[in-house]
């Protein structure tokens, strides 16, 4: 959700430039892709451009296209593929295709209101969808939902013949195309993106290893939480990127954090009394990731005690232990890479982009 604020953030300061400016959105892909869908792109008037849609394939293309777009006002939907005739037409040569909707963001006060109402549930983490209506009559029109419904244009709520809300609730965990089916038989393709707040990185431990993995994540776009009792390592000095941070046993916090499925939860403290309340408050809850620091000694013992507790086996291969990907890791930084990659790798596996 962070490219959103950053796509917000360019148009606004262009528009104080006094230049105009348009959005690009990746709204289908094909084979194989430089970017999922829902990738967005900011184009200026002075070709400024922030974001991007295949990692510089038609980029460039874009932006040209992005300036007729400004001058026309008018939204289109261009196609881009690979060429077997010519190599060196516009086009991808992963050979993969892809379907990106290039509209104009002009400077008004609707258009600013309606996106910095997202920006502003980002900020909250507060999760909605956005569609984008794909035909003739409709292309470049928008929809947010959120706890309610806001409209962008003219587009008439009365047109649709069943609930959009719940449909596209029912429907849509990843963003997609969904046609909804109008009330005089015809049917309205809208690709709708999900924003749903920053997944979260929990790292349990302010060790050395946590603040190199801090910064990774933070890169990565990822929220991070710093959970450790010891006050004098679990400092904003330490650790000035972290997100939020927690000088508390794990017991008395997470909790509080109300851990989802997107959730890592990273165990580096190397401490039994505050590995093992963070481990099983992890395995009580849907967490798509829950990793253990430590050597096949300090495997042992935890699992030894997570059984003692009542935990069985198959709820322990839940644990990525030992944690992160085999990459012979020696240094802080190097396993704190390892960390992220596996915790990157788990989170793809449960995501169709």
């Amino acid at each position: 959700m962070n490219t959103l604020i950053k796509m917000v953030e360019a148009i606004r300061r262009w528009h104080v430039e006094g230049k105009e400016a348009a959005l690009a959105t990746l709204i289908r892909s094909s084979g194989t892709t430089p970017l999922p869908v829902g990738e967005m792109m900011a184009v200026s008037s002075a070709m400024d451009m922030q974001g991007a849609v295949s990692r510089g394939c038609v980029e460039g293309a874009i932006v040209e296209i992005a300036q007729e777009v400004m001058k026309e006002g008018q939204a289109v939907l261009r196609h881009f593929g690979f060429s077997d005739q010519n190599a060196w037409e516009v086009g991808l040569t992963c050979g993969g295709e892809i379907d990106v909707l290039i509209e104009p963001f002009p400077d008004s006060r609707q258009s600013l209101d309606f996106f910095e109402r997202m920006v502003s549930r980002i900020e909250n983490e507060e999760p909605f969808y956005l569609l984008h209506f794909l035909d003739a009559e409709n292309i470049g029109k928008k929809l947010l939902f959120d706890d309610k419904v806001v409209f962008y244009d003219e587009l008439q709520a009365g047109l649709l013949s069943i609930p959009v809300k719940m449909k596209v609730e029912n429907e849509v965990s990843v963003s997609k195309t969904v046609e909804f089916p109008l009330a005089n038989g015809q049917i309205l393709p809208a690709f709708v993106q999900f924003f749903c707040p920053a997944d979260r990185v929990i790292i349990v431990g302010a060790s050395e290893i946590a603040i190199f993995l801090t910064r990774m994540a933070k890169m990565l776009g990822f929220t991070v939480v710093i959970v450790d009792p010891r006050a004098m390592f679990a400092t904003r000095v330490r650790f000035p990127e972290a997100d939020i941070i927690l000088p508390k046993w794990p017991q008395d916090c997470l909790p509080s954090l109300k851990l989802k499925k997107q959730d890592a939860l990273v165990v580096i403290s190397h401490d039994e009394k505050i590995d093992l309340p963070a481990l099983q408050i992890g395995l009580e809850n849907p967490i798509a990731y829950i990793g253990l620091l430590g050597s096949l000694k300090t495997r042992r013992s935890r699992f030894a005690a997570l059984k003692e507790a009542g935990w069985q086996e198959s709820d322990l291969s839940r644990l990525h232990a030992p944690i992160g990907l085999d990459i012979g890791s020696k240094r802080a930084e190097e396993i704190a890479l390892s960390i992220i990659g596996e915790i990157v790798k788990e989170r793809h596996k449960d995501r169709s982009v």
